[in-house]
């Protein structure tokens, strides 16, 4: 007679500390422009007109005679959040069904809200890549300047020093400010391992790993700000096998970007900046999760929303490159 096989008299239980699961690890939108957290959903920001500011017009003034006299002028930029929101039901059933002892490790109420959680940053994080990659910044350029592809070069035709340092005279030609920021896409900044003009700088140090830290000193910034998100342009699929990797922080599919800016420390007065995230609270929370009943399907829906808007106040604190290595 056959003997019964290990699979038929196997019973298989459910992990309870293990399960796959596929989210973007970081989102850097909250890392890029200064944030704003205030009340009105219709507010706007003073904007100083900056040649008044540093025209040379002081000079000596003659015994009993006046002094040059001079002003500014003050213009606003409208800041006009909306709400993105994002909401999911879930069933009595499936809530029942997570707590029988020995089932899988779900946790439908909260897994619910984490969800809806990583779609608003998601939503964000594109939201505010699109914004920058829509301007016209101090390159000059509708939408960026083309770098070639030669970020990625790994000899000496790599332009990244050199594009830099182009980007900086023009911002600080256009502002009196030095540009400190840079956000990069992450295949840009991984083919910084192999440019031979970095590594020569340094290969006799302690530390010969290429970092965003190291990259940030070697170009004399603040720092460097890598965006590694993607998200799916794939339609949804019934049985889920969608999905269609798109990077977010690339203006051109696997080509990569490149953004240099001047950022201030924080949003405040007197400050130039090139952009603002601007939030609304409500008790002091700019980002808010409701709950309620659908008797009708016998679910309770979770839902999250943020009031925001992402605004460019000063495109000549920037300059955006495009295609920086090629596919």
């Amino acid at each position: 007679m056959p003997q019964p096989t290990n699979s038929s008299i196997l019973v298989r239980g459910a992990l309870q500390n293990v399960s796959i699961g596929y989210k973007n690890d970081t989102y850097i939108a909250d890392m890029v422009f200064p944030i704003i957290d205030g009340l009105g959903r219709t507010s706007k920001v003073a904007k100083y007109n900056k040649g008044a500011w540093y025209r040379n017009e002081a000079d000596y003034r003659a015994p009993g005679s006046a002094a040059r006299r001079g002003g500014y002028t003050v213009t606003t930029e409208n800041l006009d959040p909306k709400q993105i929101a994002f909401a999911k039901e879930v069933s009595d059933e499936n809530a029942a069904d997570a707590a029988v002892l020995g089932n899988l490790p779900l946790r439908p109420q909260t897994e619910a809200i984490e969800y809806c959680a990583d779609k608003i940053d998601l939503f964000k994080e594109k939201l505010i890549a699109d914004t920058i990659f829509a301007d016209t910044w101090a390159d000059g350029n509708v939408g960026g300047e083309d770098a070639a592809g030669l970020w990625a070069a790994t000899d000496s035709t790599n332009t990244l020093v050199t594009d830099i340092v182009t980007g900086k005279q023009a911002i600080r030609s256009a502002t009196g400010k030095i540009a400190n920021t840079l956000v990069i896409d992450y295949d840009t900044m991984i083919a910084q391992t192999l440019n031979t003009v970095l590594s020569d700088k340094i290969k006799y140090t302690q530390t010969s790993v290429m970092t965003p830290a190291l990259l940030a000193a070697l170009l004399e910034l603040d720092q460097v700000i890598v965006g590694s998100a993607v998200y799916s342009s794939a339609d949804e699929a019934a049985d889920g096998s969608d999905f269609t990797a798109v990077n977010i922080w690339e203006k051109n599919a696997g080509k990569g970007s490149a953004f240099l800016y001047y950022r201030p420390v924080s949003a405040g007065l007197f400050q130039a900046s090139p952009g603002y995230q601007y939030r609304c609270t409500s008790q002091g929370q700019p980002r808010r999760t409701s709950t309620w009943r659908e008797e009708a399907i016998h679910s309770n829906v979770y839902e999250v929303q943020e009031d925001v808007d992402i605004a460019v106040v000063d495109a000549s604190c920037g300059y955006l490159w495009n295609d920086t290595r090629a596919t």
